[in-house]
């Protein structure tokens, strides 16, 4: 089993490359904040949830690609608070709930 440091340092680079992969999302997220329109301002936080969950997906796709790494995670969100913040915030748990 990875060392905690070890596996955060694994799941942090995952979701760097899986924000740079959602990056056009978040993109226009901003550009929509930045608008005088406060309908655009609505619609912004409607794209920014989207980013948020496309990144989620690009994170879950390349968490597959790293066997036991997923088990390891959980393991580890379990144990650490501050652990558990990242990995929720990374992965949304509450997504799974989704595909029920």
């Amino acid at each position: 089993m990875r060392t905690k440091e070890e596996v955060h340092d694994i799941i942090h680079d995952l979701n760097e490359e899986a924000h740079h992969q959602a990056w056009d999302t978040w993109e226009e997220s901003d550009r929509l904040m930045e608008s005088d329109n406060e309908d655009d301002w609505d619609r912004a936080e409607e794209v920014k949830e989207d980013a948020s969950i496309e990144q989620a997906s690009y994170f879950r796709e390349m968490l597959e690609q790293h066997p036991g790494l997923l088990e390891e995670a959980m393991h580890y969100a379990e144990q650490d608070e501050s652990f558990a913040m990242d990995w929720e915030a990374w992965y949304q748990p509450w997504l799974d709930e989704d595909d029920k």
